[in-house]
């Protein structure tokens, strides 16, 4: 059903698990609704992506509409999305430049994003610096698909005998009974591991060592990501952090947030508050 009430603008923020639409309000950006699905434009099906675009922007008509899509860097890619919505007044861009505008609009500024990938950039005048976010199979650090693969991993050695964790292994029989069901469920049913990665924070909250052990490697790697990111960039920047992982108190945000004790650092929240 359509919305009666016309927005200025609509903005849609599509990553590895769902697209976000916000409506931008005086008192900031305000969520309309959530779509799930693969929005990466390299790895996601794009005639699905397409159709709920569509859907989004009939949905919720607005006066402009702003796109930010995982893996919309080329100009090939950013000219199809144009050319398929035709008489729309849209503006489209990478999803992680979209959350750079987001949070720091003409600012100087890093950024961290922690969803289903990850991906770390900073920007001072005209230099602009991107590490990481080469995608679930080779890079991704801190990252909910990051998280889960761990979360894997640990279970398949718990059940070989390697290790011992009555908690993490009672959280993760709710999704594999067996070491042949996690195998199968895995490589035949191409199971999505970023899920798992809330099964991990709730673990590490009940005193789980192995989520616990999980949680600190991941973010002993942000926090290394963070800091040539700084070193890169040659100087002391505001740090925005957001994505999924981001959108909730949790062991992994606390554990995160006394690692970097950094001076200016805040939560760009992707429902809109900071």
């Amino acid at each position: 059903m359509k919305s009666n009430n016309k927005s200025k603008v609509l903005i849609l923020d599509g990553g590895g698990s769902s697209l976000k639409v916000f409506a931008q309000t005086e008192s900031g950006l305000k969520l309309k609704a959530k779509y799930k699905g693969n929005f990466n434009v390299q790895t996601g099906e794009r005639e699905k992506i397409l159709r709920t675009i569509s859907t989004a922007i009939q949905r919720f008509p607005a006066e402009r509409v702003k796109i930010g899509l995982a893996g919309l860097i080329s100009r090939e890619d950013k000219s199809w999305l144009v050319k398929s919505l035709v008489g729309k007044k849209v503006s489209v861009m990478s999803d992680v430049d979209l959350a750079f505008e987001h949070c720091f609009q003409n600012c100087d500024g890093m950024l961290a994003i922690l969803g289903t990938g990850s991906i770390f950039v900073a920007k001072a005048g005209r230099k602009k610096i991107k590490i990481g976010g080469y995608g679930r199979a080779i890079g991704d650090v801190g990252s909910g698909y990051a998280i889960g693969q761990e979360a894997v991993r640990n279970y398949l050695q718990l059940l070989d005998g390697m290790a011992s964790d009555r908690l993490f292994e009672t959280a993760m029989k709710k999704f594999f009974r067996t070491k042949e069901d996690a195998i199968r469920k895995v490589y035949q049913e191409q199971f999505e591991l970023q899920y798992l990665a809330h099964v991990v924070f709730e673990s590490a909250a009940k005193g789980s060592t192995i989520a616990t052990k999980i949680l600190d490697s991941q973010t002993t790697l942000v926090e290394h990501y963070i800091k040539t990111l700084r070193q890169r960039i040659g100087q002391e920047l505001p740090l925005c952090i957001m994505g999924g992982l981001m959108e909730q108190e949790s062991v992994y945000l606390a554990m995160l947030k006394e690692k970097l004790n950094h001076p200016s650092i805040r939560l760009c929240y992707q429902n809109g508050s900071s």
